[in-house]
């Protein structure tokens, strides 16, 4: 049912917010994330790595090791970490008081562990698109599987299989430094994002039907904060939500994508960002989060939750498909240094294709034939644009997604009415009617990075959400149109801060 999630959420008494004080691209955090949300200093860093001109001597991490390479450096990084603390008490990057830091690799080499944990839960309430891309990939690790490749040159990325058109139509080294810097980004992280809110929504709707149950320290902590993390990992501490972060970032990418997709019509987004998905994602974790904090399975709040994970997990990987339609065109017109096109369009490719192929193999296979570094000629791409992003579009619906909703690339000379959309009504609008609620408000104050400072703040939490309730067309009749205003007061007590991920 299209309007689920804004029902629901109507139904649910008013959760108490906790206010932390720190608001991340707009959603405040009801619980301490800031360490999780430093792991986009990681992707930073990476990023440094790969920006140092290619003739030069050293490589110097951000620990301040050189190193002869960009790849050693960059796997530094990937590997090692510096920004995200997990063990210990500072949030400072390069902190002297972090014994462990959190890693972008473990997210991928944890993946097993993590996507195949059961809360009781029957095989529908599985993480289904993770489930996807391990079917797909034929692996847990396929993050870290494709940095490796990417910084070894193995695989599709060998000599022998570049060689039609390294140095002919431009460098593959560019291309691999694509590969690299926006796998971890839209590979190796968005997924683990994924991981955690799929974590709490499977076991909130569990906990609601009597599958597990909860204690209450997870009703009161250590759910919301899980679903907080999903966010932060999501986000990122350097994204404002306008899309400014700088980096190779779920929510950034969302930003940056929307303008040649004419998705950018959110401009009630209360973070300054235009994208639809950006703001149906944000108005999704804010439903879950206050349905969350505190979580009471007596009440239908797991089904709030369950609900807000699937608009999440519906609108998360359009960006991909935007980027993969995107650099599919500029792909097939360039005609000369094509290194960083070939890279962008086959790394956006590879990180939706896992989505394609559940809908359509056949479709999936021949996509990857024509976008793979292995398989472009000494004159571009093996295909054109116009046939290539017919395998997408024409699968769209299959994939659970609405063609309006991903939108034409504009960028490439395509309008809507190019496709065919007759299929949309029939994909289930899993977001509804939700519309983020601002929340900035809530960070008025200079955010300290010292872990141990929970201080709250002394003023009111702001409206979670504003919602229509039911607005329905059957046949000539018309439902009554509604509006319910879902608040969240002031907790009235401190919310520990106690790690909770473990990785």
């Amino acid at each position: 049912m299209s309007l689920r999630i804004a029902i629901l959420a109507a139904t649910v008494p008013a959760a108490a917010l906790a206010d932390v004080g720190t608001v991340y691209a707009g959603y405040s955090m009801a619980t301490d994330c800031d360490k999780h949300a430093n792991i986009a200093y990681d992707a930073q860093d990476l990023k440094s790595c790969l920006t140092v001109d290619d003739d030069a001597d050293t490589y110097t991490a951000p620990d301040g090791t050189a190193y002869t390479t960009w790849e050693e450096c960059a796997m530094a990084v990937y590997e090692s970490g510096f920004n995200s603390c997990k063990s210990g008490t500072s949030a400072v990057q390069g902190g002297t008081g972090c014994t462990t830091f959190r890693t972008l690799q473990a997210f991928s080499t944890a993946a097993e562990s993590k996507f195949t944990v059961s809360y009781g839960q029957p095989a529908t309430l599985r993480n289904e698109v993770a489930w996807q891309f391990y079917n797909y990939y034929g692996s847990w690790t396929w993050g870290d599987d494709w940095m490796q490749a990417a910084t070894d040159k193995t695989g599709v990325w060998t000599d022998a299989n570049t060689a039609a058109w390294d140095g002919v139509m431009g460098d593959a080294e560019n291309a691999r430094k694509q590969a690299t810097k926006k796998g971890a980004g839209f590979i190796v992280n968005q997924m683990y994002a994924m991981y955690e809110y799929h974590r709490r929504a499977n076991q909130a709707y569990n906990a609601m039907t009597g599958n597990t149950t909860v204690s209450s320290t997870e009703k009161t902590y250590s759910m919301v904060h899980g679903w907080d993390e999903g966010w932060a990992f999501f986000a990122g501490a350097l994204e404002s939500g306008s899309g400014d972060s700088g980096i190779d970032w779920g929510l950034t990418l969302a930003e940056k994508r929307d303008g040649s997709f004419d998705t950018n019509t959110a401009t009630y987004n209360p973070n300054g960002g235009e994208s639809t998905v950006n703001a149906k994602m944000l108005a999704a974790s804010q439903i879950g989060r206050d349905a969350l904090n505190p979580f009471d399975n007596a009440t239908n709040a797991g089904a709030v939750v369950w609900d807000a994970w699937k608009c999440i997990e519906q609108q998360a990987f359009i960006p991909m498909i935007q980027g993969c339609l995107l650099y599919m065109y500029k792909s097939d017109i360039c005609t000369s240094d094509c290194g960083d096109e070939y890279g962008e369009m086959y790394t956006f490719c590879a990180a939706m294709v896992p989505i394609l192929n559940a809908a359509n193999p056949t479709d999936a296979a021949t996509l990857m034939t024509y976008v793979s570094p292995d398989n472009i000629l000494s004159t571009g791409p093996p295909q054109t644009y116009a046939t290539m992003s017919a395998l997408i579009y024409d699968n769209l619906n299959d994939m659970g997604l609405k063609v309006a909703e991903v939108g034409a690339c504009t960028y490439c000379g395509n309008k809507l009415s190019d496709y065919d959309t007759t299929g949309d009504s029939a994909v289930s609008n899993k977001c509804g009617f939700a519309f983020p609620v601002d929340e900035t408000a809530d960070d008025d104050e200079t955010a300290s990075t010292d872990d141990d400072d929970c201080t709250k703040k002394d003023k009111a939490a702001p409206a979670v959400l504003a919602v229509g309730v039911v607005c329905m067309f059957l046949g000539a009749a018309l439902a009554t149109f509604g509006l319910v205003k879902f608040n969240a007061a002031k907790a009235g007590a401190p919310v520990p801060t106690t790690e909770m991920s473990k990785v």
